[in-house]
């Protein structure tokens, strides 16, 4: 938001936030946490590293997949009604990330699975295979869905 100066006329302390930009912050801050996981794969364990890639791994992937299970949930149960009510013709796009939050779901179970009983080249694979199936689902999503909630316009938060 920018006054006729084309500058940001809102204090730093304002709540006011455009949707869609607030999505794509969020989506920033889940890819950052995504590559500190895989990261941590890579050095997990290694030489040096007294502490087993289990104890690691758990750690970082616990938080990352409570967190993105719970942002899932909000869009599901928050955001996506909402957007249906206000945008119909977005009913294709909504239930299509629906399906993907349900096969994310179940791929973020079975890695908090293995982290503590599956060996280290199959947890591997797995985040790379969530890594990517996440990095896909948020770009389109994105794609699909910043413009219809940047029309909400600015909100207070």
């Amino acid at each position: 938001m920018t006054d006729s100066t084309g500058t940001d006329p809102r204090s730093d302390d304002d709540r006011t936030v455009v949707l869609g930009e607030q999505l794509v912050k969020i989506h920033d801050m889940l890819r950052g946490e995504l590559a500190s996981v895989r990261e941590g794969l890579d050095s997990a364990g290694g030489p040096g590293d007294p502490r087993p890639l289990e104890e690691q791994l758990r750690k970082k992937c616990l938080s990352f997949c409570e967190f993105l299970h719970g942002h899932h949930t909000a869009e599901d149960e928050h955001m996506f009604p909402g957007l249906a009510e206000s945008h119909p013709h977005l009913a294709p796009v909504l239930e299509r990330l629906s399906r993907e939050h349900s096969v994310i779901s179940r791929s973020l179970d079975r890695i908090q699975e293995l982290v503590t009983s599956g060996d280290p080249a199959t947890v591997r694979e797995d985040v790379e295979r969530l890594a990517a199936e996440v990095e896909a689902h948020l770009d389109y999503e994105e794609a699909q869905l910043v413009e219809a909630l940047n029309s909400y316009g600015p909100v207070q938060v």
